[in-house]
C-alpha cells in the first residue's frame, strides 16, 4: 500500500492555456495521455458507503486496477491508502483483493461477485514534475467528462501529488499557480461526482472528532477543520453545480469559521490567525450576497402560484448565474480560499491547559441560550430587531451545532437537531434583511410593478416568525 497525499483544485477550461504556459516554464513536462477509467461497485454502492473506490484504468495499451480506501482531508490536503495492480485486460482481478494487506482495509460484508461498472471517467491528462522550495510534486491537469448511461458531467481539474518533501510545500505551489488562473480548492473527487451522477451517492456528513474531555488546544483545530471543510464543499457545490443550498451553507460556515478564533481566545493568539482572518474577510461580501440571492430563489421557487413570480424568478435566475460565473472567474477570491486553507494547515501548536472542550462549549451555550428563550417568547416584530440579533443568532446556531456531537455539554437544554435546523433556517432568512440591499428590483407579473428590499424583507420576517414558533 502507498500513501497518497494530494491537493485538488478546480478550474474553468478557458484558463487552461495560461496555466499550461506557466507550468511549461517552471516545471518539467512528463507526459500527455488519454485515460479511460471504469469505476466498479455493488448495485447498492457498498464500496462508496465505506468511502472506498475501485477502478480499472486504461493507459495507452496497458491496464491497471486501483483500490483507494477511506482517507482524511486536512484543510484541503487529502491522504488515503492506495493499491495498484497491473492487468492484461480490462477485467477485474478479485484475487488481489484477498491479499492480507488489502483484506485488512477492504470494507466488511462486500461480496466481490456483486461488483460491476457504475460509471466512467474519460479525460486527457497533462503532467509535469515540479520542484519548489524543497518540495517535489507531480502536477496533473485533467480535462474530460464523467459519464453514466446517457448523462455526462464536464471534468476540469488540477491535482498536485506530493513526491518528496513536506506537504506544506503543496500550498506554496498552489498559491503560485493561483497567480495565473482562478483555481478553487476541491474536496469532491471524480468518484463522488460519478456516484452522484448515477444517483447512488450517499449523503455526505462530517462531524468534528471532539470529545468533551479534550483540551481546547486539541479541540479547536478540529472545529476549525470541520468548519473549513464544510465551507469548502458547500462553495464547491454552489460554484460548479449551481446549488442554492451550497451558497447558504457556505455563508453559515463562513460565519462560524470567522468567529471561532475570537471565541477561543484563551488558546489561540490573535497574531496566529491574522492570515486566516484576512483571507476569510475577502470572501465575506461575495458569500453574503450569494446567500441572499439563493434564499430569495428558494422563496420564489416554492411559491404557490408559479405564474405570480415567473418574471421575478427568470430575472433572479439570470442574476444568480451571472454571480456564479463572476465568482468562478475571480482569481483573487479563489486565491483567498487557498490562503485560508494554507494558514490553517501551518497553524502552530496551541496553548494547552486552559480548559476542556466540554467546559468551553457549556460556557458558550450559557452565554447565548437566553436568545433562544427570547425567540420563543417575544419573537422580534421588526426588521431592525431581527437584524440586530443576527450575529448572536449565528453564534447560538454554531454552539448548537457542536452540541449535537457533545450533548453532555448542553446539560439538558433543548439544543438538539430540530433546534439547530430551525436556527440554520433563521440565518438563511436573515440574509434578506441585511443592508445595503445586494439585489436589483425585480419585475413582477403585473406590468410596471417591481418588488425590492422592503417587500422581500417582509417575506423573510414572516418566515422568521414561523420558525420562531417552531422552537
Amino acid at each position: 500500500m502507498t500513501k497518497e497525499t494530494e491537493l485538488k483544485l478546480r478550474i474553468s477550461p478557458q484558463f487552461l492555456p495560461a496555466l499550461t504556459q506557466f507550468l511549461n516554464t517552471q516545471a518539467r513536462p512528463q507526459s500527455h495521455s488519454t485515460l479511460k477509467n471504469w469505476y466498479l461497485d455493488t448495485p447498492a454502492a457498498a464500496l462508496s458507503s465505506a468511502r472506498a473506490a475501485l477502478r480499472i484504468r486504461q493507459h495507452g495499451d496497458g491496464y491497471e486496477q486501483t483500490l483507494k480506501t477511506r482517507g482524511q482531508s486536512t484543510a484541503g490536503i487529502h491522504q488515503r491508502g492506495e493499491w495498484n495492480w497491473s492487468l492484461t485486460a480490462p477485467q477485474l482481478n478479485t484475487d488481489v483483493l484477498q491479499h492480507a494487506d488489502v483484506a485488512d482495509h477492504w470494507p466488511a460484508n462486500i461480496n466481490t461477485a456483486e461488483l460491476g461498472e457504475i460509471f466512467t471517467t474519460h479525460f486527457e491528462r497533462q503532467a509535469w514534475l515540479w520542484q519548489l522550495d524543497g518540495c517535489e510534486a507531480e502536477v496533473v491537469l485533467d480535462q474530460g467528462e464523467v459519464c453514466t448511461g446517457h448523462k455526462t458531467l464536464p471534468l476540469c481539474e488540477v491535482e498536485l501529488e506530493l513526491k518528496q518533501g513536506d506537504a506544506a510545500g503543496l500550498w506554496v505551489m498552489a498559491l503560485r499557480l493561483a497567480e495565473h488562473a482562478p483555481l478553487w480548492l476541491s474536496d469532491i473527487s471524480k468518484a463522488e461526482r460519478g456516484y452522484r451522477l448515477a444517483r447512488l451517492s450517499q449523503p455526505w456528513a462530517q462531524t468534528p472528532g471532539v470529545a468533551a474531555s479534550d483540551d481546547m488546544a486539541i479541540a479547536l483545530p478540529q472545529w476549525l477543520g470541520y468548519e473549513f471543510l464544510h465551507l469548502q464543499r458547500a462553495l464547491e457545490h454552489c460554484l460548479w453545480d449551481s446549488n442554492i443550498h451550497g451558497a447558504l451553507d457556505a455563508w453559515t460556515h463562513w460565519q462560524a469559521l470567522r468567529a471561532l478564533p475570537q471565541l477561543a481566545g484563551k488558546v489561540i493568539r490573535r497574531n496566529q490567525t491574522r492570515v486566516l482572518r484576512d483571507a476569510l474577510d475577502q470572501l465575506q461580501q461575495p458569500l453574503q450576497q450569494l446567500a441572499a440571492t439563493a434564499q430569495l430563489l428558494s422563496y420564489l421557487r416554492s411559491a404557490d402560484e408559479e405564474s405570480d413570480v415567473h418574471e421575478e424568478l427568470n430575472t433572479l435566475q439570470a442574476v444568480w448565474m451571472e454571480r456564479l460565473q463572476q465568482l468562478r472567474d475571480d482569481a483573487v477570491l479563489a486565491k483567498a480560499l487557498t490562503q485560508a486553507a494554507a494558514a490553517m494547515y501551518v497553524l502552530p501548536p496551541l496553548k494547552s491547559g486552559s480548559e476542556q472542550a466540554g467546559h468551553w462549549l457549556r460556557h458558550l451555550l450559557r452565554q447565548h441560550l437566553p436568545l433562544l428563550e427570547q425567540l420563543k417568547r417575544q419573537r422580534p416584530q421588526s426588521t431592525e430587531q431581527w437584524r440586530g440579533m443576527s450575529h448572536e443568532l449565528s453564534l447560538l446556531c454554531q454552539a448548537c451545532d457542536y452540541a449535537r456531537t457533545l450533548p453532555e455539554a448542553a446539560q439538558g437544554n433543548p439544543v438538539g437537531e430540530p433546534v439547530w435546523r430551525a436556527l440554520s433556517d433563521m440565518l438563511n432568512a436573515e440574509t434578506l434583511l441585511q443592508r445595503p440591499w445586494s439585489l436589483p428590483p425585480l419585475h413582477t407579473a403585473d406590468e410596471g410593478e417591481q418588488r425590492g428590499a422592503d417587500d422581500y424583507s417582509g417575506w423573510a420576517e414572516e418566515h422568521l416568525q414561523h420558525l420562531a414558533r417552531q422552537l
